[in-house]
């Protein structure tokens, strides 16, 4: 019987400096899944970028799986961070366009500032137990999106609210890897006509 591979840390830093040393390794795996992708992602690869020893990667973490997963793990706090301060029931009854303005201009903020966030989020250059990261990390954004609209239009069936936060989800992932990829001039009228959309979207499935 095939045994998974450990994805949880060996232990945790207790010093500064060996906190900083596991942040940069943690960054230097985000930089490299959006450069080679996680099938090309070796723990040497990481150890190298970096600049600390295959030794000390070990120190902390067993595989790369490990190190990914707290890469991910980091994703889905900024998420849930944003999702608690920024957004509310409250918003969502009041406009829909605003609640959705929140969400990509939030999910935006996190892959802007965080390596790696594109190539989990977006669902490209992956394989391997990258698939469960990105499959948590969805979860985390749609789950509380769809419990909020379902408090702010408990009228809605429960069947369209799920359908409506796939779509939106998946066409999110699409676009704003798109987006991420043009010109900087071209990214805020892009990233404003995805707002504009979704908000019509929602507005359109939702408002009855």
């Amino acid at each position: 019987m095939a045994t998974s591979k450990k994805t949880h840390a060996r232990r945790k830093p207790r010093q500064r400096r060996s906190q900083q040393r596991v942040a940069n390794i943690i960054d230097a795996a985000g930089q490299l899944l959006e450069e080679v992708g996680y099938a090309e992602l070796t723990t040497n690869a990481i150890a190298a970028k970096a600049a600390t020893s295959i030794g000390s990667l070990y120190q902390f973490f067993p595989n790369k799986e490990a190190v990914v997963a707290e890469l991910v793990k980091g994703f889905r706090a900024d998420i849930q961070s944003l999702f608690d301060h920024s957004l509310s029931v409250q918003l969502a009854r009041r406009s829909l366009r605003q609640f959705v303005d929140v969400v990509v201009d939030g999910i935006e903020d996190v892959r802007r500032r965080s390596p790696g966030f594109s190539s989990v989020f977006s669902f490209r250059k992956f394989g391997g137990t990258l698939n469960d990261q990105r499959v948590q990390l969805e979860a985390d954004i749609i789950f509380p999106l769809s419990s909020l609209l379902a408090q702010a239009y408990p009228e809605i069936p429960e069947d369209r609210r799920a359908q409506c936060m796939t779509m939106v989800t998946e066409t999110t992932k699409v676009l704003l890897s798109k987006i991420a990829n043009e010109l900087p001039e071209n990214q805020i009228w892009m990233r404003e006509e995805l707002k504009c959309m979704l908000g019509l979207y929602l507005e359109s499935r939702l408002l009855i």
